[in-house]
């Protein structure tokens, strides 16, 4: 007679051969010997897992768990069946459970990687996947699915060796062999590709998807013979394989065979009727050909089977408006806007027709809307040109064309309807000139090279526009505007001597030049040679030439003299968007007592945003003045009756000082914007702080009285950033330093000592938000190699969005504050996203701010006297890396908790100093009194 330890060897062999009847029948009759044997209800559970069963196979499992809860592979093999069930949550604990007893269970660490990527943690799953092959380093499966998570993460070098190490373990391995083809082709390297993908070909026997897959491969490369012969092929081993008809499709309408790929596509659509995608993009293939009827019937048979697809609204809104059939485009096309009614492209499409009808005021609307989902919507902007011209509105319409060429600088369309508005205005010069530049620009034309080198610029292509500007300045040397542009290109390249010295030629030019007189005053603050005094002496000069003829005009204010009552407060900028200033501004905006305090914006911004939509219903009163003349807004301001006026700009680019020069308010205050006096007798008062204008030492060199509020100057708002990342060193073997802010600031001595600070320490790396390709990084690798540095251990990243920069930060172990000029809002994101700033404090505010926020969350340590004091703390930072990964982990916490983040707090200690204000205000004056 069979004993029960020999039956149940009998019943798992038959198991492991996949005999699964004959298993369950012997596990069953074990179970009449013995109905508490644990291991065989576990393996029951199994069987019926493995049939489909897994309500069934969750019973058993469990009833096995009751009896022998200590097995660690009962915990494991019930997470997996929950995992399949889709009930992940469950699924984590049983796998965390048998990790509890068993913290080697191999399987039980891969499945619960598969539950982890499921729920797209990807750190954990990778944790996981690594794991299992340190305990199972056989197993093919984990090397897969860890190499599809770190190709996912970018890692394309690391997933390769996790491809190759699974199809090494296992050369049967299918989907391992397509996705190795499909990293390396991503890598680059498309030999091998092939390779892998033709690997799995030969072993593909009747499978289709090899060869559909090598197909797509040819078909990325443009082969699209080859490509052709691999979805053949595939379709020939699986004539229902509906993605083999569309990518043949796909391919024959690249060749030109249009009627075969329509045949194709139209085959798909009878394998899968009901899929409104296909039917999509079968009106799309019509749609190229020009076969508008037939592509409309796609189109709404796409419709009917996906009512919510939005892309068939549109298309079909534009076929129809192809067949002249305009009203039922506009109603295909207000459909989309049912589905997204912020969908900027249906609008566009709406006003495109309205203007088509001839209905110019809805057209404008249309267009008008789209421009509010889509600020920088270039087709919008150009076609509402077209219509304000249309109704001699040339002011409006050049306004809206320089906006596209700013955003677009290739599109030719829009410098010729600048031409033709210049043309209409009689203005033949700048006619020329646009029109020039719509067919690559005429030479020897002074603004043509003017307008280029702007742009340019703004394209964030100094080293180009330098060289239009030097070409310019052949035809035209005493041309103003080029030597301002030359000075704006070399102050982005950090060149600020040389863009001092252009910006003065500039405004002996043209001395009444008011805004390149303030870009002068800007600059200066971050050139290492001029002393506080001359710094000064210029800021004076301004207001003298500018600023002080317009406040010996001014009018006395007949405000209400109510010490205590409701104040009405102003605050004007060009800012009110997503931008630097709105992390400082919209906290107090939102905080401010409304009891207390009516709040009034003049908002001179060109675009607005979801920023600028959150401050519009903060506030009390919004004014768009971006239109208004100096004296306009002035006059607006007295006609608000605005009780103190609060610059956030000074001397920044699209500043309105010239407003406050005309003492609209009877207070005014210059705050946050600019890093100096603003040099005008008309503003009032100055908002600091002791740490950023230590009494007695900066007082001399403003024209504002100093109110320096308690704690800090200032209170941040942090963006959505990403959580803090551990810290990047102790994953690369070597520190990285970054710096984030604008390079004018990078003077040749912070440079030069951040080289020292690389040579100091060893394999350490430097991260520069600049410009690449041109002057910045060529002079960077030249400093570098002088000092016997790697050039390849500095990195430069361009411009990014927000997100893509809080990413770049985040891969610093050290940021770097450049000198004099500290940096303010990057210091407040770097220690947000964890990173510890070391920087240099010298004599005057726009050297000294920064402290302002690393004294607020205990980083006072990090702040230098001396250059070498500088480098020494940079060193000395990166050579404790415990320290500095405690120091990571602390700084978000300490930034939450600081004063920085004190909103209703900061902006109660700001309503007091206005207060104060207005109460001195209301003591010394009287009626009539001049300002």
């Amino acid at each position: 007679m069979v004993n029960t330890t020999e039956a149940l060897r009998i019943a798992f062999a038959h198991h492991q051969a996949g005999q699964l009847r004959e298993a369950e029948t012997i596990y069953r009759q074990i179970l009449e010997v013995e109905p508490g044997h644990a291991e065989s209800v576990h393996l029951l559970g199994l069987v019926a897992h493995q049939t489909g069963r897994h309500d069934r196979a969750v019973q058993l499992l469990n009833q096995a768990i009751a009896l022998r809860g200590d097995r660690a592979t009962y915990h494991c093999n019930l997470g997996a069946v929950y995992h399949v069930m889709g009930r992940i949550a469950e699924a984590e604990t049983c796998l965390r459970r048998a990790l509890d007893i068993d913290p080697d269970l191999a399987d039980a660490h891969y499945n619960l990687g598969n539950v982890l990527r499921s729920l797209n943690q990807t750190l954990g799953a990778i944790a996981a996947y690594q794991r299992t092959i340190q305990l199972k380093p056989t197993f093919a499966e984990p090397y897969n699915h860890l190499g599809a998570l770190l190709q996912a993460q970018g890692d394309l070098s690391a997933a390769i060796l996790c491809f190759q190490q699974a199809v090494q373990l296992n050369p049967r391995y299918l989907i391992a062999y397509g996705n190795l083809g499909a990293a390396l082709k991503s890598q680059g390297n498309l030999a091998e590709a092939i390779a892998c993908y033709k690997q799995a070909v030969r072993m593909a026997g009747d499978n289709a998807e090899p060869h559909f897959n090598l197909g797509t491969f040819y078909e990325a490369q443009q082969q699209y013979e080859s490509a052709i012969a691999c979805y053949r092929e595939a379709l020939r081993q699986s004539p229902h394989f509906a993605p083999a008809h569309i990518n043949l499709g796909a391919a024959l309408n690249s060749l030109g065979n249009v009627t075969e790929a329509i045949a194709c596509y139209e085959q798909a659509v009878r394998l899968v009727p009901d899929n409104a995608q296909l039917h999509f993009n079968l009106g799309a293939v019509h749609q190229g050909q020009r076969q508008f009827e037939q592509a409309v019937a796609c189109y709404r048979e796409a419709a009917r089977l996906n009512p919510h697809f939005l892309a068939t609204h549109i298309n079909l809104g534009a076929a129809l408006r192809q067949l002249n059939r305009l009203e039922e485009a506009i109603a295909s096309f207000q459909q989309a806007l049912t589905i997204q009614p912020d969908f900027a492209e249906a609008h566009f499409n709406i006003g495109s027709t309205l203007f088509a009808l001839d209905d110019r005021d809805a057209a404008a609307a249309a267009y008008g809307e789209a421009l509010r989902q889509n600020p920088d919507y270039v087709d919008a902007i150009v076609n509402l040109g077209d219509l304000m011209q249309s109704q001699s509105r040339l002011d409006e319409s050049l306004e809206l064309y320089n906006r596209a060429i700013e955003l677009k600088p290739t599109f030719a369309m829009a410098y010729l309807g600048r031409a033709n508005v210049y043309a209409l205005k009689s203005m033949t010069q700048e006619a020329i000139a646009n029109f020039s530049s719509a067919i690559a620009f005429q030479p020897n034309y002074p603004e043509a090279y003017t307008n280029w080198a702007v742009l340019l610029n703004e394209m964030t292509r100094p080293d180009e526009a330098i060289a239009c500007c030097l070409a310019g300045l052949e035809c035209e040397p005493t041309s103003a505007p080029l030597h301002a542009t030359m000075a704006n290109c070399l102050r982005m390249q950090g060149r600020i001597e040389e863009a001092i010295a252009w910006q003065r030629k500039s405004l002996a030019s043209d001395p009444d030049n008011a805004a390149e007189h303030s870009n002068l005053l800007y600059n200066m603050n971050a050139h290492p040679g001029y002393d506080p005094s001359a710094v000064f002496q210029e800021h004076l000069a301004w207001a003298k030439r500018h600023a002080e003829p317009l406040t010996l005009l001014s009018a006395p204010h007949d405000n209400n003299r109510l010490p205590d009552r409701r104040l009405r407060i102003g605050y004007v900028s060009p800012h009110f968007r997503q931008h630097a200033v709105n992390y400082f501004v919209e906290p107090v905006l939102t905080s401010h007592a409304r009891r207390d305090f009516e709040i009034f914006c003049y908002d001179g911004g060109r675009i607005a945003d979801k920023t600028t939509t959150r401050l519009r219903v903060a506030v009390d009163h919004w004014r768009e003045v971006r239109l208004h003349s100096d004296e306009q807004l002035a006059r607006l301001i007295r006609d608000d009756a605005i009780d103190i006026l609060v610059d956030l700009t000074g001397h920044i680019g699209g500043n309105r000082l010239l407003v406050f020069a005309r003492k609209p308010a009877p207070i005014q205050v210059t705050y946050i914007g600019y890093q100096n006096t603003t040099g005008m007798s008309a503003m009032d008062y100055r908002l600091t702080d002791l740490r950023a204008d230590p009494p007695g030492v900066t007082d001399p060199y403003y024209t504002e009285q100093l109110v320096r509020l308690p704690r800090c100057f200032f209170c941040y708002q942090p963006a959505a950033d990403p959580a803090v990342t551990p810290l990047p060193a102790l994953k690369n073997g070597y520190v990285t330093f970054g710096s984030f802010n604008s390079f004018f600031k990078v003077t040749p001595q912070a440079i030069d000592t951040w080289l020292n600070i690389l040579a100091r320490v060893p394999r350490s790396r430097l991260l520069v938000l600049a410009y690449r390709g041109g002057y910045v990084e060529r002079n960077l690798d030249e400093l570098a190699r002088a000092q016997g540095i790697d050039p390849q251990r500095i990195e430069l990243s361009d411009k990014l969005p927000r997100d893509e920069y809080a990413r770049f930060v985040q891969r610093a172990d050290v940021a770097l504050d450049p000198f004099p000029f500290n940096g303010h809002t990057t210091t407040c994101d770097s220690i947000w996203l964890g990173v510890p700033v070391v920087m240099l404090e010298g004599k005057t505010y726009a050297s000294r701010f920064g402290g302002s926020v690393l004294a607020n969350v205990g980083l006072e340590r990090w702040i230098a006297r001396t250059s070498e004091q500088y480098a020494d703390l940079a060193v000395e930072l990166a050579g404790d890396l415990d320290r500095l990964a405690r120091l990571r982990a602390e700084l978000r916490p300490r930034m939450t908790t600081s004063v920085l983040l004190d909103a209703k707090g900061f902006t109660r200690n700001l309503e007091q100093a206005y207060r104060q204000m207005w109460h001195t205000w209301c003591a010394q004056s009287q009626p009539g009194d001049l300002y």
